[in-house]
């Protein structure tokens, strides 16, 4: 069969999905990667065949941090009518739908947008499907239009996600909110993004063009949260742009190895937040451990002084390194998270709630203000459930608690027995070689040509 993934342009969206390319193409299905020409080339280096479905210049990148100020305004406005409790959780998910991915999405769709203007990404890809007939589109949620586009070529599609699906779980808030007697009707943004392309071409607003016909979802299921939406577990295999093996990774040193990893799409986007690593280098100085830190300039501008115990890299890709580590601190990402879990290795998860991380709106008139935005405190609970680590609190960073800290998770042998069992769950899930056979089942099923 022919298959398509359609991902948003950077490259943590790129290396999850290409396990499972590899495991198709093993199969001898032939699969392509659709997408911005910004991330063509770097999907080639994947072994992976690109088809941009536009001008490089015809759509601006503008990401989550975009200003979009009059959407986020509309934004606000619906925020305010769900009328969250002070302490509902999906608030957390909302924010993280509204504030960072819904504005990735307008980099392609226009939000409440006019059918008969050109949307130059969306109708090259319609374009390419129809004269390619891909039997399976893959769709990150980030490029919705990607569902139009199948159903138009009359492929089956399904959405693949690798983080909590606050996409679905937001959806499903909107549903119960209208059915509040007396309240007045929430608009969907992701209904609001989408309408114009799919009035384009004539296909059907309904719930599976919003969530799939079915999710593949590779992140381990007890994160969460519960949606409404078929999902479908696959065993998230950690891979990354590959570089030659550093010669100082092996042999793996007699005394703990503890690796620092806060996040490479994270040193773009964060307008600040970085003000917490000099204290935690200076909680590692004194111990007898062997610092990695991936760290770059943006990141270390507060630093005087790097410890002698201590190894900076911009980068090393986190499967090279992470098999050599006793303990991984990190931002709760989950391309750092699973490499770790793959691994049996034990975790910290710094909290970046509370720092600055993006300017997003706050108010009906577009003022802008901080966002909530963050994966840590899904993973962190995870983590901290499961007995592989602790949660390491940045708001008012203290190098003698961060010590305190790392010194308890290497000591704790149960915090290994909790890392081991997040390991044996990872491996319960299909690998992507046994999950290819379910994929030409389903896609046997729901595809229309």
């Amino acid at each position: 069969m022919r298959v398509a993934f359609v991902i948003w342009p950077a490259p943590a969206h790129l290396y999850p999905i290409v396990p499972l390319a590899w495991a198709l193409k093993a199969a001898g299905h032939e699969v392509v990667v659709s997408t911005h020409p910004a991330i063509a080339e770097e999907t080639a280096s994947m072994g992976l065949t690109p088809v941009a479905t536009c001008e490089a210049d015809s759509t601006a990148l503008l990401g989550p941090a975009s200003p979009y100020v009059s959407e986020r305004a509309d934004l606000a406005k619906i925020t305010a009518g769900l009328d969250f409790a002070p302490d509902d959780p999906d608030r957390e998910h909302w924010d993280v739908l509204t504030q960072y991915y819904v504005p990735s999405m307008w980099d392609f769709l226009p939000y409440r947008g006019d059918p008969t203007q050109p949307m130059p990404a969306m109708d090259g890809m319609v374009d390419f499907f129809r004269t390619w007939k891909p039997d399976l589109v893959l769709w990150d949620p980030c490029m919705p239009g990607a569902a139009v586009a199948a159903v138009a070529a009359g492929a089956a599609h399904a959405r693949w996600w690798t983080a909590p699906d606050v996409f679905c779980r937001s959806m499903d808030t909107i549903a119960k909110a209208n059915t509040r007697p007396g309240a007045e009707p929430v608009a969907n943004p992701l209904l609001e993004t989408i309408r114009a392309m799919a009035e384009r071409y004539d296909v059907e607003i309904n719930q599976e063009l919003l969530v799939g016909q079915w999710t593949v979802n590779p992140q381990p299921p007890a994160i969460g949260p519960e949606v409404s939406a078929h999902v479908l577990p696959l065993r998230w295999i950690p891979h990354a742009k590959q570089q030659i093996l550093p010669d100082w990774i092996y042999p793996k040193p007699e005394r703990p190895r503890v690796a620092i990893s806060l996040g490479l799409s994270e040193r773009s986007f964060m307008a600040g937040g970085w003000d917490h690593i000099p204290a935690l280098l200076e909680a590692v100085s004194v111990l007898d451990i062997d610092v990695v830190a991936t760290l770059n300039d943006k990141q270390l501008s507060a630093v005087d002084k790097i410890p002698d115990n201590v190894r900076v890299v911009e980068y090393v890709p986190l499967n090279q390194l992470i098999s050599t580590c006793d303990l991984l601190i990190h931002h709760g990402g989950m391309g750092t998270v699973l490499p770790a879990i793959a691994n049996g290795v034990r975790q910290i998860v710094v909290d970046f709630i509370g720092n600055a991380i993006f300017a997003t709106p706050d108010s009906g008139e577009g003022k802008l203000g901080r966002s909530r935005y963050s994966l840590g405190p899904a993973l962190a609970r995870y983590a901290t459930e499961s007995g592989a680590g602790l949660v390491m609190n940045i708001a008012d960073p203290d190098p003698l608690e961060m010590r305190e800290q790392i010194q308890k998770v290497l000591a704790d042998p149960s915090f290994q027995q909790g890392a081991d069992r997040m390991r044996r769950d990872w491996l319960s899930t299909p690998s992507p070689s046994e999950f290819v056979p379910i994929l030409e089942r389903l896609t046997a099923e729901h595809r229309r040509g």
